[in-house]
């Protein structure tokens, strides 16, 4: 697989933009490239669970023939992207990874899909996803390729997989996933790209399939944080922030939970990253995070009883025989949880929330290594404890961004000292979404000068 024959190689989408406006490319030419490339690599891959030739062609005629009488429906206009199969798009099917019969719970498309329509976007498909969202390893379902290695099968996170590798193969011009634990992050880190997870409520997750709606949200996979900041401009019809000097910087980092069980090559990634950050200029200071580790137990009580809930005890007891005996796993520890317990663990969430938002006051963001660990191959990981142990492991760093309800990014810093993919997270407090991008613009065009001897 060679990631260069992709029509969007080494282009942004403002480079797009340019193209498609100054008449060197149609969104049928790059709609029917990607379509072709798809083919080509999806019997390795196994990122898609739905691929929609016919229409998306049509839809990309459509812009086109927008374009040409004069209609301009902004930066997006004509960006080939995929999404994660949580979302509803009219014509398509959903099936949230799961084999169970689930078309009453299905919504209706939502708000999200239709920005993404509005602002001109052809929508290629649907990619996989991990069932329920329920971690990074289905059993009966097999793991997609992680684009970072060809010969060996390594893991690819979860439960976004699908569009992350859907994003490293170039596949697309940006993919959608939905972030409840990390879900973007965690497989942005593993398969070198870049994972914006948004604010809670910055888009709306109607028509999307729930899995903890006080946790979830909407996130997207692209090439880098400018193309990030790109789509998130453009599906807030708003300007772009202007990226702050690295002088102008303030982070915080914390030798608390994060620097934890971290492989040799991703503590030097994260070493290198400090070290050339605090050269560029930038300010880092320690801030202690303890409660990090409360995600072992607030976390995770509330996400599978909100899942049992919206799922219904009844579905669940007739079908378990068809659930994936990981995500199984996930859901018997909190099926039979006291609704006193659960209160005090909401109660204990927005406690945290507060706390974490108090204490970075003054600060812009908050630095750590995304995951501790590289992607390892699938093959380690082939039973319930051992794919359940790395679920706990591999979101380590990114579940108390949802747990403290905050906007995050990783950044991959690979190139710092690693063979394999390695992810650099930067949060920071809910609504400060369009602040974090500029920041993460800074940081990573700082990181791409980085010479590590």
């Amino acid at each position: 697989m060679n990631v260069s024959d992709s029509p969007l190689f080494g282009q942004t989408l403002a480079d797009f933009g340019a193209a498609f406006r100054a008449g060197e490319l149609t969104s049928v030419d790059v709609t029917r490239a990607m379509l072709e490339r798809i083919a080509q690599l999806e019997p390795k891959l196994h990122a898609f669970t739905y691929v929609d030739e016919k229409n998306a062609l049509a839809h990309a005629a459509t812009i086109d023939a927008l374009w040409a009488s004069g209609q301009d429906l902004g930066p997006l206009m004509g960006v080939p992207v995929a999404v994660k199969d949580i979302f509803t798009i009219e014509g398509m099917p959903t099936h949230v990874g799961s084999r169970l019969a689930l078309d009453d719970l299905i919504p209706p498309q939502g708000p999200f899909i239709t920005s993404l329509q509005q602002a001109g976007c052809v929508l290629l498909g649907k990619t996989v996803v991990t069932e329920f969202c329920l971690g990074g390893v289905n059993l009966t379902h097999p793991i997609p390729w992680n684009p970072c290695d060809l010969d060996t099968p390594r893991m690819t996170g979860g439960s976004s997989h699908g569009s992350a590798v859907a994003m490293a193969a170039a596949l697309a011009g940006f993919t959608i996933g939905g972030d409840t634990g990390g879900s973007v992050r965690w497989p942005a880190a593993l398969c070198g790209v870049t994972g914006f997870k948004s604010s809670v409520g910055l888009w709306s997750t109607e028509g999307v399939f729930p899995l903890s709606p006080q946790f979830d949200t909407v996130g997207i996979f692209t090439a880098s944080a400018h193309d990030a900041a790109i789509v998130e401009a453009a599906l807030r019809q708003g300007p772009m922030r202007t990226p702050p000097l690295a002088d102008g910087i303030t982070l915080a980092i914390s030798k608390d939970h994060f620097m934890e069980n971290l492989d040799a090559e991703v503590a030097k990634c994260f070493e290198q990253a400090i070290a050339g950050l605090r050269s560029a200029g930038v300010c880092i200071v320690e801030v202690p995070m303890v409660e990090a580790a409360e995600i072992d137990e607030v976390f995770a009580g509330i996400v599978p009883a909100d899942l049992i809930s919206f799922l219904g005890r009844e579905r669940l007891n007739t079908n378990w025989s068809l659930i994936d005996p990981v995500a199984a796993s996930r859901i018997e520890k909190a099926f039979d949880m006291p609704v006193e317990l659960y209160a005090k663990l909401v109660a204990r969430q927005k406690v945290l929330e507060k706390m974490m938002a108090e204490r970075l006051k003054g600060i812009d963001a908050f630095l750590s290594p995304t995951i501790p660990v590289v992607p390892k191959p699938c093959a380690d990981f082939k039973t319930v404890e051992s794919a359940s142990a790395w679920n706990k492991l591999a979101t380590q760093n990114t579940r108390p961004a949802n747990l403290f309800n905050q906007s995050a990014i990783s950044l991959p810093m690979q190139h710092l000292g690693s063979s394999l993919p390695v992810g650099l997270q930067l949060s920071s407090t809910a609504g400060s979404d369009d602040a974090l991008l500029a920041i993460a613009r800074t940081v990573q065009d700082i990181l791409s000068k980085i010479e590590v001897p």
